[in-house]
C-alpha cells in the first residue's frame, strides 16, 4: 500500500498535477473554434456589405436622369 502511494507521489513533482497536458486539446479546440467563428462573422459581414453596395449601385444606375439634348 505504501509503495503504491510513494510511486504515485514520485511521478508528480511536489504534489501538484500538471493539468496543461491534459487540457491542451481542449484549449486548442477552443482557440480553433473561436478563430473559425470570428472568420465566419467577418465573411458574413463582407457578403452583406458587398450585396448592399451592389444594390445601391443598381439603384443609382436606374435613377439617373437623362441629360437634356444639346442644341
Amino acid at each position: 500500500m505504501f509503495s503504491y502511494a510513494l510511486s504515485l507521489s514520485a511521478a508528480v513533482p511536489s504534489g501538484v498535477l500538471d493539468m496543461t497536458a491534459d487540457f491542451a486539446p481542449l484549449f486548442v479546440g477552443l482557440v480553433v473554434g473561436l478563430g473559425l467563428s470570428v472568420l465566419g462573422l467577418v465573411a458574413s459581414i463582407a457578403a452583406y456589405d458587398i450585396r448592399q453596395t451592389r444594390q445601391q449601385a443598381r439603384q443609382e444606375a436606374d435613377t439617373l436622369t437623362p441629360l437634356p439634348k444639346a442644341a
